[in-house]
């Protein structure tokens, strides 16, 4: 199958960073069955927005999971700030991870543990004392729109869907990691609160982190990307695990 590829897309006369991901002929197959993820190419340079779309059991949620390297591919590679996630040694891999900032289907949160508990996880986990861990965890949920005063002791499990998809997005966020992995990211959200979440990301992203978001949507679902999504987003679209790239306006001819 000849491998779709997607780059980053740069002003006329800038070079070219180095890529905070690239994706090298990946293909995921699960025993003899079709491949769940066709082969793709993907660069994703610092401070890019990339939305990946398709219907429910597309290979969205496979993709994510491969980039953060949770599984292996089963052909090509996965490499993060130019290192091979197959090639390094576990505990290598999992300090990797603590560069990312994984938003996993459903929030994964822990329900009976406390808001400040759960976004304060992921600075412990990434070594950080006590007392930091609290501090991060705190600034991230008053970005999202959750109060740490007021919410911060609740039980997660008390909140509703909404709130709970933006403790998990502060989760995500706490260690400000350099690549963001968040799938389905605005489904559970409000208007208001997808506003929210969207206008911090995008900050982020100028700040130079690079995003990858899932939205589930219709296999024909319109370019370019509609609100709430920001501006600076872009569209890779995904069919029965195969990418099926959007039309791309190469600009007025030299």
């Amino acid at each position: 199958m000849e491998a779709a590829r997607i780059d980053p897309r740069l002003p006329e006369g800038a070079p070219a960073p180095a890529p905070v991901l690239q994706l090298r002929g990946v293909e995921r197959r699960y025993g003899a069955f079709r491949p769940a993820l066709g082969a793709l190419d993907l660069a994703l340079g610092r401070g890019e927005f990339l939305v990946v779309q398709g219907p429910g059991g597309c290979g969205k949620s496979v993709l994510l999971r491969l980039m953060a390297g949770l599984e292996r591919p089963s052909a090509g590679s996965v490499h993060i700030a130019g290192e091979d996630l197959a090639a390094l040694r576990p505990r290598a891999r999992a300090h990797m991870r603590r560069s990312l900032g994984y938003l996993p289907p459903g929030a994964g949160l822990l329900l009976q543990r406390s808001v400040l508990h759960n976004v304060a996880l992921a600075p412990w986990v990434a070594g950080n004392e006590r007392e930091e861990g609290l501090r991060r965890a705190r600034a991230a949920l008053a970005l999202v729109g959750i109060d740490p005063d007021r919410q911060g002791d609740l039980p997660v499990g008390q909140l509703p869907a909404g709130e709970r998809q933006c403790v998990a997005v502060a989760r995500a966020i706490a260690n400000r990691p350099a690549l963001l992995l968040l799938d389905d990211l605005i489904a559970p959200l409000d208007t208001a609160r997808a506003d929210r979440v969207l206008n911090v990301l995008s900050q982020f992203a100028d700040a130079g982190i690079a995003i990858v978001a899932t939205q589930r949507a219709d296999a024909g679902a319109a370019a370019p990307l509609p609100a709430p999504w920001p501006a600076r987003a872009r569209a890779l679209r995904l069919s029965d695990g195969v990418p099926v790239l959007p039309a791309v306006d190469s600009g007025p001819a030299a």
